[in-house]
Order: C-alpha cells, then sequence, then structure tokens
C-alpha cells in the first residue's frame, strides 16, 4: 500500500514537472509574477529566473523588461541586493527608457532602481524606417533615450568601417533630437550601399562602455531629366517670300529706250563726241532693262512673315536654354531614400 502510495507521488510529481517544461516562457513570466504578488519571493525567483534564462526563450522584450523587473524586486526582498542591482542594470540595457511604475513597487524597490540608473550609462536610438529627402532641408530624424547624464559621440560609418559623418559629440540627459542631411562631411551625397549608425554611451574614464549601432541602407536617386521641347512645325512657319512678277515691261522699256538712243542722236547730244556718248547711254539704258527684268522675276520678301518666323524661333530656343537650366539644376539635386534596420547593442568587455 505504501509502495503504491509512493508511486502514485512520483507520478505526479513527474506530471507537474511535465506541465511546467511545457509552458511558455510569457507563461512562466506570468507565473512568477503572481508569486510575487503572493509575496512567494522564493518561487517567483525560480519561476522568473528560468523563463529568462531558457536558451529557446521566445520572450518579447515587453514580457522581458516585466519579467527584470519582477525578478529584482524578489532578489531585492529575498536580501540579494547586489543581484537586483545587476538585474536593474540588464533592465535598463535593454530598455534605457523603462521607468519603474512607483504604484506598483515600494520605495524600497524604486529608490534602488533609481540608484543603478544613475551608473548606467546606456541609450536607446529611434530613427523611422523610411526617410526620403528629396528636398533641401529634409533630414534624418534621430532621437536618443538616456538613462542618465553622460556622454555619447553619435556618426555615420562607411561600410569599411570608416567614419563618414560625425553628427554629435557631447552630453546627452533624457533625451537628445539630432538630425542628419544625408550628406558626407564634405557636403556631398554618398553612394548607394549599406551604411552604418552608431552611438557610442562613454564611461566617466571616457572609454566607450556600450554602442548602439543601426544600419542604414541608402539609395540615391537621380530625378529624370525633362524633355527638350520639339521645334516648332513648319506648319506654324509663314512663307517669307512672295513670286516675282515676268519683268518684261522693265525689259521692254529699257530696249526701247536704249534704241532711241542710238536713232536719234541729235536729241541727246549735239557736240562732236555725239556717236560715241549716245552708244554709252544706249547701252547704259539696255542693262537698266535688262537688270530691271532680273529683279522682277527674283522672288520678293514678305517683311512680316520674316519677323513673325523669327519670333517662333526666338520663344522656341528660349524654351529650350529654360529646359536645359532646369536639367542642369535637377542633376545637382539627389534624392536620398534611407532605410533604417533593427539596431543591436555591443557592451564593452
Amino acid at each position: 500500500m505504501r509502495a503504491a502510495l509512493a508511486l502514485a507521488l512520483v507520478i505526479l510529481a513527474g506530471a507537474a514537472a511535465g506541465a511546467a517544461r511545457a509552458q511558455t516562457p510569457a507563461e512562466q513570466v506570468a507565473r512568477g509574477i503572481r508569486a510575487y504578488q503572493n509575496l512567494d519571493y522564493d518561487s517567483a525567483s525560480v519561476m522568473l529566473a528560468t523563463a529568462l534564462t531558457q536558451q529557446d526563450s521566445a520572450l518579447a522584450d515587453s514580457d522581458r523588461a516585466r519579467g527584470l523587473v519582477y525578478l529584482g524586486a524578489s532578489e531585492l526582498y529575498r536580501e540579494h541586493r547586489d543581484s537586483a542591482a545587476a538585474l536593474f542594470g540588464r533592465l535598463l540595457r535593454l530598455d534605457p527608457r523603462y521607468h519603474i511604475d512607483q504604484l506598483v513597487f515600494p520605495p524600497e524597490v524604486t529608490g534602488l532602481f533609481q540608484q543603478v540608473r544613475l551608473v548606467t550609462r546606456a541609450v536607446a536610438v529611434v530613427v523611422p524606417p523610411v526617410s526620403d529627402l528629396h528636398s533641401a532641408g529634409q533630414a534624418l530624424s534621430i532621437r536618443l533615450y538616456a538613462t542618465t547624464l553622460h556622454p555619447v559621440d553619435v556618426a555615420v560609418l562607411r561600410p569599411n568601417g570608416m567614419q563618414l559623418r560625425s553628427l554629435y559629440q557631447g552630453g546627452v540627459g533624457d533625451s537628445l533630437q539630432l538630425s542628419w542631411d544625408g550628406r558626407a562631411a564634405d557636403g556631398s551625397a554618398p553612394d548607394s550601399g549599406r551604411y552604418l549608425l552608431q552611438v557610442d554611451s562613454r564611461g566617466s574614464d571616457g572609454h566607450v562602455v556600450r554602442s548602439v549601432v543601426l544600419t542604414l541602407d541608402i539609395t540615391r536617386v537621380r530625378p529624370d531629366p525633362l524633355p527638350m521641347p520639339a521645334p516648332p512645325a513648319d506648319s506654324l512657319f509663314r512663307r517669307e517670300t512672295a513670286p516675282g512678277g515676268s519683268g518684261l515691261r522693265a525689259l521692254v522699256t529699257g530696249l526701247a529706250a536704249a534704241a532711241a538712243v542710238a536713232v536719234l542722236p541729235a536729241i541727246v547730244t549735239s557736240w562732236s563726241s555725239a556717236s560715241t556718248d549716245r552708244f554709252v547711254v544706249a547701252g547704259g539704258l539696255g542693262l537698266a532693262g535688262i537688270l530691271g527684268f532680273q529683279g522682277l522675276r527674283r522672288p520678293q520678301p514678305i517683311p512680316e512673315n520674316i519677323a513673325a518666323n523669327r519670333a517662333l524661333e526666338l520663344t522656341w530656343q528660349r524654351r529650350v536654354d529654360s529646359v536645359r537650366a532646369e536639367n542642369v539644376a535637377l542633376q545637382q539635386e539627389v534624392r536620398i531614400v534611407i532605410r533604417a534596420g533593427a539596431g543591436r547593442v555591443v557592451e564593452a568587455p
């Protein structure tokens, strides 16, 4: 009978242990918090420590933070002050913005948490997932949240680790707002690629104690040039010349005058060289008739149409020059798209 009872107890204990192992880490955190609220600090510490130390733990950051603060409080009430302080420091490094609820935890817990905050140097970095910098004055917004006042260095690094741009060197208290215009130190736009935003927290001795590193995938986008205006259609131009006349009248008139001069020398001159002069005059009149004949047959310009065509060409040329100037300006304006990745924390050894 006693053997059967002992066997039953062993089976029940094994089942209880199996049920505990079957619980998710989040459920174990909830059980640990309930144990703390029931003042069972030993059980709370065991449950919470188990949930937080499992290798395959899939705790969300919010659940992990709750587990750490309740575990720290349980350790304090178990008179393990150093362990509680270490847990609070771990919590602040996980989330530098974390503030303990003074309505939930008594002064001895909140007081120790604040003491740990004052000596823990950590920063949380918040940037938008996507920033589209397509005009002057736009910039990537960078918000820093610090546990306590301490010096930080903020820089954008090239893919090879070399510094592209230093954004800030100085102290940060509760929070600090920074911005980056997406340019290198010399004002040039960086090539497309993966860059790093690194925020280093420094200790009292000046050494880096913690770094937050975010990936920044940068894409340079040049705007397409504006199309050049098409030249005016031929149908818009006016005829610049009119067809010439026959010129026959001018030719006949010139030849008739020449013949008259040649036949009637006494009318032209009365001196001794009249025979020679009459032929000179006759030749001149005949040549004038021929030139008049050719001139009148040649197409005649139309001044008002010529002026209208020149104005049309000038208007088109001005539009071409304007578009060329706009394209030059567009090529100098580089649109930059920045996609921020998840951050990782590097603790100093």
